[in-house]
């Protein structure tokens, strides 16, 4: 076959075109979407280079900031429990009523407990009872006042409300309303009901209590340490009659305390002050897991006295605390049962009276194995219980 001129000038064209095309449709082209991709990346690493650079520059103020928003976040969360279980709100109930002291009687827990206290066989029995006989036994629920709510970051924000009657002095009522505004837990009163008795000159009604905690996994759980609470009496007719030794009266109230805990409650493992101080400014305290010195000393004369103590080598920094008081004087050791072999909580205690009355110590719930309280001194007119 026999290729004409024109169709070797065409095919010559051909060739020219696919020299001429072909490198860049399979070259050029690839290279340049290439290379528009790179300066795209170049100018996103840029723009993250320039960021990183700002932070490079502030890095030490973060880093402050990150501190402080740490701690504050802890203390955030000290205001906060892990948990709301109806074991700690009876010992917070217990403790509010021996530090005012108040009279609380509570009307509702922020749980069901209603199924706690009745096991599935009894109510099988008393259905089985009720259906025999005709006659149906009406059952109070308590109804669940508890609302969980998510904060974000596997946090859990808990408000539990639980419902009250009270009864207290008018000075006692006024204490108890700064203890709950100033508790070291988050709480609120949200709903007040008094009525003043001018006679009595006490104050009774009713209030509502939200309590809050903030629950995770990353929160530690809320440890109840439950104290082992005395029965019975080595002499009943002592005890209805209210003597102690020959000064006692019965429910006299403490003016002092000092309060004794195991290592990894939640309190400090020894505190003394002034009983009913809601500000807690006459505390003195140590989380010292030892045996320690403690020293307290009452002076004054005619009704109006002072008082100053110390636990091992750290005394009270503030003056001698004044307060009045007609008749014998009340220290009050509340202690707890000890928890473990590592538990070395214990106070050497020793009580210096120099007053015109009797100073009356009350030691309760002391372990009974190895108890923490050691009267080592008694100085002056001191009976010990």
């Amino acid at each position: 076959m026999k290729i004409s001129e024109r169709d070797k000038k065409l095919l010559l064209i051909l060739l020219i075109v696919a020299i001429l095309f072909l490198p860049y449709f399979f070259f050029i082209q690839p290279s340049m979407d290439k290379m528009e991709e790179i300066d795209k990346e170049i100018t996103e690493l840029r723009s993250v280079k320039s960021q990183l650079d700002q932070w490079a520059v502030n890095a030490e103020y973060y880093k402050t900031e990150v501190e402080r928003m740490a701690v504050e976040k802890e203390t955030i969360f000290q205001k906060y429990p892990s948990g709301l279980s109806q074991e700690a709100s009876i010992l917070f109930i217990d403790q509010t009523e021996k530090t005012i002291p108040i009279s609380l009687y509570q009307v509702s827990f922020g749980e069901d407990v209603a199924a706690q206290i009745t096991s599935e066989a009894d109510k099988e029995q008393i259905q089985a009872v009720e259906e025999a006989t005709g006659d149906h036994t009406d059952m109070e629920v308590i109804a669940d006042t508890t609302e969980t709510t998510s904060l974000g970051g596997g946090l859990q924000g808990i408000a539990t409300s639980s419902q009250f009657t009270f009864s207290a002095g008018y000075e006692e009522f006024k204490a108890f309303l700064d203890y709950i505004a100033n508790y070291r837990e988050r709480m609120v009163i949200t709903e007040l009901n008094a009525d003043y008795s001018v006679e009595m000159q006490t104050v009774e009604g009713s209030f509502k209590l939200l309590q809050y905690a903030i629950a995770g996994e990353t929160r530690e759980p809320v440890k109840v340490m439950e104290p082992n609470r005395l029965q019975g009496t080595s002499n009943v007719f002592m005890q209805a009659a209210g003597n102690f030794g020959e000064a006692d009266q019965a429910g006299e109230p403490a003016d002092f305390f000092l309060m004794l805990s195991q290592p990894e409650a939640i309190m400090e493992a020894k505190i003394i002050g002034k009983s009913g101080d809601t500000s807690e400014k006459t505390y003195l305290v140590s989380d010292d897991n030892s045996e320690q010195e403690v020293t307290i000393t009452f002076e004054g004369d005619a009704g109006t006295y002072t008082a100053s103590y110390s636990i091992g080598k750290k005394a009270y920094e503030g003056d001698k605390i004044t307060f009045t008081k007609e008749g014998a004087i009340y220290f009050e050791i509340l202690s707890s049962p000890r928890v473990g072999s590592d538990d070395k909580v214990a106070a050497k205690v020793s009580v210096i009276n120099k007053t015109d009355v009797n100073v009356n110590v009350r030691v309760l719930e002391d372990d009974k194995e190895k108890p923490r309280v050691n009267i080592m001194g008694k100085t002056g007119a001191v009976l010990v219980k």
